[in-house]
Parts: structure tokens; C-alpha cells; sequence
């Protein structure tokens, strides 16, 4: 893939998750403009939950919000709460089936 077809394919997945999240930072309910949002990871895009979860779950739009960059982003992170995490792999899946 070349670096310009994943740049764009970056920009296609932030303008869609922007769009399903209507504008609104899902940590604190504020609108975020569209030139300063993060994507944020519910589960942590980590080597380790790579390892644990698997590309798909980590990657999966499911698993990614938009945010305020800082605060907003890191409270995102469901890292220490095992029932949320599990939570968002169930829904992922029963969106795969």
C-alpha cells in the first residue's frame, strides 16, 4: 500500500468516526471540532493487548472514539476495568457475526 492510500485511508476512518460520533467527545459530552479531535482506543493500542485481544479488536471502530486530545483521550482507556473491556469484544464480535 502506498504511503498516500494509507494517509487517505487514515483521513477516510477519522471523517467516519468523527460523522457516528456526531461532533461529541465521548469522555466529557463537548463538542470537539473537527480539525482538533483525537481517536481515542477504549482498549489501549498496546503490544500487549495486541498480543492478548488481536489486531481486529484494537483496530476495530468499536473500540476507537473521538475525543478532546490530554484528559478526554486517556479516560478513554478501559485498561483497568476487565468487565468493560470484555464488554466491547462481545460487541465487536456481534457486530462480526
Amino acid at each position: 500500500m502506498s504511503k498516500e492510500r494509507k494517509n487517505f485511508d487514515i483521513w477516510e476512518e477519522r471523517v467516519r468516526l468523527y460523522s457516528r460520533d456526531g461532533g461529541v467527545c465521548q469522555a466529557c459530552g463537548d463538542m470537539v471540532g473537527i480539525n482538533e479531535f483525537q481517536v481515542a482506543h477504549r482498549i489501549a493500542n498496546t503490544i500487549s493487548n495486541r498480543k492478548h485481544y488481536g489486531d481486529a479488536i484494537i483496530d476495530h471502530p468499536i473500540n476507537k472514539a473521538i475525543t478532546h486530545p490530554g484528559r478526554c483521550n486517556s479516560a478513554m482507556n478501559c485498561g483497568f476495568k476487565p468487565d468493560k473491556c470484555r464488554e466491547i469484544v462481545e460487541e465487536i464480535l456481534e457486530a462480526g457475526r
